[in-house]
């Protein structure tokens, strides 16, 4: 039994950035052996292993052969015959494809110490093709590595736009989708993963996809980490085609929400330029639901004003106006029902329309 260190922690041991996780690849071991050992088995689909002590992933080192449509679609062999070599080529590119003994020595077969040298995602094998999910992975890296100014091979991206014609990226389930594209929401710069999708043709069928400019959501970015509002930024670009990448992207519901209410307050500083009626933010602010989800809606504040230009044409100043309207209450115990609707409708738009008259 060997035990190598694979993947991303040496990839990213060579380019001195932090690992945040260590997988290992196991070869001429059997599933009963890692038992025995005090390994703990998970995974349906191959033998994952779960180190007792320091809950690290164990995979016995394995090949793979295209058996269907899909990410899924793949038989494996996880024989003890099965080399170190075997397991790195089935790998989707080469500086994920290096291998570490506990020795501290490097296994290198598809020179991705070269690739990240020369600062290249390449495509290990032409078995890259057999997963679609690559297409994803390559956008992601390269998200995670524009800023030491990676590129994609020429080849590897026509690899891709041939998974993106085939059909098989719509074989992908919603939520891996998601999950592939939420890393990359993480990432120092998370354009790039849609740049990639673009420039490879992984458009998911629509039509504004291809069109969208990522300035104002590269702008934004920069300037805020947290993925879910990285990705309702998006929205700040008038060609998005919001609904349709929210459901392409299997964006979650809660996600999806605020990605509306920030197009909502991108839509209205569009249109209002001046002479805004107070009756008109207090509309918004209904129809978003800001005072009862106000945690939403400051969140939909802060991509607004993170963003350049996009706050200056409004007079509205959000933030204030909802913690304002937030502490109304009835003017009168004696009221009822519709009366109570009223009077605090009323109330708000007094308080609204001194707030616009100070900052206009």
């Amino acid at each position: 039994m060997e035990i190598y260190l694979v993947g991303g922690a040496v990839r990213d041991t060579l380019l001195d950035i932090e690992v945040k996780e260590r997988d290992w690849v196991v070869v001429g071991a059997t599933p009963q052996a890692m038992i025995e050992l005090g390994y703990k088995q998970v995974g349906s689909d191959f033998p994952v292993f779960i180190h007792p002590d320091t809950k690290e992933e164990y995979a016995l080192a394995r090949t793979e052969r295209k058996s269907g449509t899909g990410h899924k679609g793949f038989s494996f062999n996880t024989k003890t015959n099965v080399t170190l070599e075997e397991d790195l080529k089935r790998r989707d590119l080469t500086i994920n494809a290096i291998a570490k003994t506990r020795e501290g020595d490097l296994i290198d077969p598809f020179d991705g110490q070269k690739d990240l040298k020369n600062k290249i995602l390449r495509q290990v094998s032409d078995a890259f093709k057999e997963d679609p999910l690559r297409v994803l992975r390559v956008a992601r890296f390269s998200a995670k590595l524009k800023h030491l100014d990676f590129s994609v091979d020429k080849k590897t991206m026509e690899t891709m736009k041939d998974l993106s014609a085939s059909g098989e990226l719509e074989s992908l389930p919603k939520e891996r989708i998601w999950q592939e594209t939420y890393k990359a929401l993480k990432e120092k710069n998370p354009e790039e993963y849609f740049k990639v999708l673009i420039e490879s043709e992984a458009i998911f069928k629509l039509e504004k996809t291809a069109k969208i400019d990522l300035e104002p959501f590269k702008n934004i970015a920069s300037k805020i980490p947290e993925p879910e509002l990285r990705w309702a930024s998006l929205a700040a670009n008038s060609d998005c085609n919001l609904d349709g990448l929210n459901a392409a992207f299997g964006v979650p519901k809660k996600i999806q929400d605020l990605s509306r209410v920030f197009e909502k307050l991108i839509q209205f500083n569009t249109s209002h330029q001046s002479d805004v009626k107070s009756y008109e933010v207090l509309d918004l602010i209904e129809e978003v639901d800001a005072l009862r989800r106000n945690k939403r809606f400051n969140k939909a504040i802060r991509i607004l004003e993170s963003g350049n230009g996009l706050v200056s044409s409004s007079q509205v100043s959000w933030e204030a106006i909802s913690k304002e309207l937030g502490v109304v209450r009835p003017s009168s115990p004696v009221l009822k029902g519709k009366e109570i609707s009223e009077d605090l409708r009323q109330q708000r738009l007094k308080i609204i329309d001194g707030m616009l008259k100070k900052n206009g």
